[in-house]
């Protein structure tokens, strides 16, 4: 397991469903708690998928977890983070 893989781990290990809202307040995504919920749950099981393969990954699957506003803002930002953090994944 590479070191980034690590804090990454980590991270996910500690993370907070406050600091889910704040980064998708951040992004003009206001979250409904059924929604929060859901990327709380679906960050904390699957980011290990989502890491290895992200470039084949289909939100489009986990559309109707997400008002159509939201889950648009969530493919944009999905979309800019995948390819700024790119170099440091897989």
């Amino acid at each position: 397991m590479s070191f980034i893989n690590i804090a990454i781990k980590n991270y996910i290990s500690k993370l907070k469903k406050e600091q889910i809202m704040s980064f998708a307040l951040m992004h003009n995504i206001v979250l409904s708690q059924p929604e929060l919920d859901f990327t709380y749950d679906f960050i904390k099981n699957n980011y290990e998928d989502i890491i290895k393969n992200y470039d084949s990954f289909d939100l489009e699957k986990y559309h109707q977890y997400y008002s159509d506003s939201n889950f648009s803002k969530i493919k944009v930002l999905f979309k800019e983070y995948s390819e700024k953090f790119k170099p440091f994944l897989n």
